[in-house]
């Protein structure tokens, strides 16, 4: 059995979704992670370019470090969370907030796409994944490629599913 945190328990509980199975993580994001330290090798070229590091510790200190403290808070919320698989259903959680909760009787399909991106045909440049899970009543969740295993997961989800 995997560790759910307490949060989740209860949700599950809630929910009547069973024992957990399996979790599925995420990964940190791409484009955060960039514009977090940017701003870093920036004050390096500038303290660089004027040859006085008086700048480039401004940014450091009044520029970088908040962009930095928000990317440590979000990405750990990120990575605490994830999609659990219970035997009744599944949650996806954020943090210590819980999304969704989903029992298996409200899923209507779970479908995976996934494509690539060609330059002239020959070169690769880009590939994204989704994995959309429709309910009965009409809504919509969508998992992409910020979770590690995808097609996994969408496997995962539409065998139990059906």
């Amino acid at each position: 059995m995997i560790p759910t945190p307490p949060h989740l328990q209860a949700k599950a509980a809630e929910h009547d979704l069973g024992d957990c199975l399996r979790r599925y993580r995420r990964r940190p994001g791409v484009i955060g992670t960039f514009f977090a330290f940017a701003p870093l090798a920036g004050a390096l070229a500038l303290g660089i370019r004027e040859g006085d590091m008086t700048g480039a510790l401004a940014v450091v200190l009044f520029v970088w470090s908040p962009l930095f403290l928000w990317w440590c808070v979000s990405t750990r919320k990120r990575l605490d969370g994830g999609l659990y698989v219970f035997t009744g259903g599944f949650a996806e959680v954020y943090g210590r907030k819980v999304p969704h909760a989903i029992r298996w009787a409200e899923v209507r399909s779970v479908r995976y796409k996934s494509t690539e991106y060609w330059f002239n045909y020959i070169v690769p440049l880009g590939y994204a994944a989704r994995c959309t899970v429709e309910l009965r009543d009409g809504g919509v969740i969508e998992f992409d490629g910020t979770y590690r295993t995808l097609q996994r997961l969408a496997e995962d989800l539409h065998t139990r599913a059906s």
